[in-house]
């Protein structure tokens, strides 16, 4: 992780030397919920599937997310995305849960780590003009770094990690509103026999001056994977706030 921020940050630096660039970073925070969180790794009946939602307290907690946008020409954009999530939980199971190889016994303290660490590059096409409140469309390549871990105080514990590649395709559409208020909808996502995953936010941008808007809205994110390795669902809720600067 530590590795691919430092890279990111190496190359918008770069890309700032350029003589004008047409750059835009969108910064994110806010309050991210989560939804369901189901999971049986390995996915065979030798196994649990259990939910750390239902089954285990998990918290809500803050978010952050960096996205750099390059307009490389009018017509084509570039984009990098960074955004770590961490959830915590923790609580009893009230059944015997194998995970991992290792059983957790019913009553016993556990506490709990759900990790998605999700990095993006991306392209876009902006159309010429909008076509039926589309704006621009185009694929993403995102980097998943992912962990999800149960141990317990007598430090009985067990963790599996995944980190890939998935493809994704993107689209944005929007409405002006007038010229400083605008709604849009960024959505990326992709769904196969194996697997889904999507990324949606539906909000609203306010310019408080022409470089600068202030953003406000509601993110969607969900998926996972059933396969023999792992079964793995689950969804987040983003209230999001935010800013979009441009140079």
């Amino acid at each position: 992780m530590k590795q691919i921020m430092m890279l990111l940050a190496v190359l918008v630096f770069s890309l700032s030397l350029w003589a004008k660039p047409d750059l835009t970073f969108d910064l994110e925070t806010g309050l991210a919920i989560p939804g369901y969180n189901d999971v049986r790794i390995p996915n065979n009946d030798n196994h649990t599937r259990f939910s750390l939602k239902e089954d285990l307290d998990l918290s809500p907690t803050l978010h952050a997310r960096l996205n750099v946008h390059w307009k490389v020409h009018p017509r084509h954009q570039v984009s990098l995305l960074a955004t770590p999530l961490t959830l915590k939980a923790e609580g009893k199971f009230d059944r015997n849960v194998k995970y991992q190889g290792t059983t957790f016994m019913a009553g016993e303290p556990i506490d709990a780590t759900y990790r998605f660490d999700s990095y993006r590059l991306q392209y876009r096409y902006v159309l010429p003009q909008d076509w039926f409140l589309i704006r621009s469309f185009g694929a993403s390549l995102k980097l998943r770094d992912a962990e999800i871990a149960l141990e317990t105080t007598g430090n009985k514990k067990a963790t599996k990690t995944n980190t890939g590649l998935v493809p994704l395709l993107a689209l944005e559409a929007g409405y002006r509103v007038n010229p400083k208020l605008d709604l849009v909808m960024l959505a990326e996502g992709l769904a196969s026999p194996y697997g889904r995953a999507e990324d949606v936010f539906v909000g609203a941008i306010y310019d408080i001056k022409p470089n600068i808007g202030l953003k406000a809205g509601y993110r969607f994110l969900e998926g996972g994977s059933d396969i023999d390795e792992v079964y793995t669902f689950a969804a987040v809720h983003y209230l999001a706030l935010g800013a979009r600067i441009k140079l």
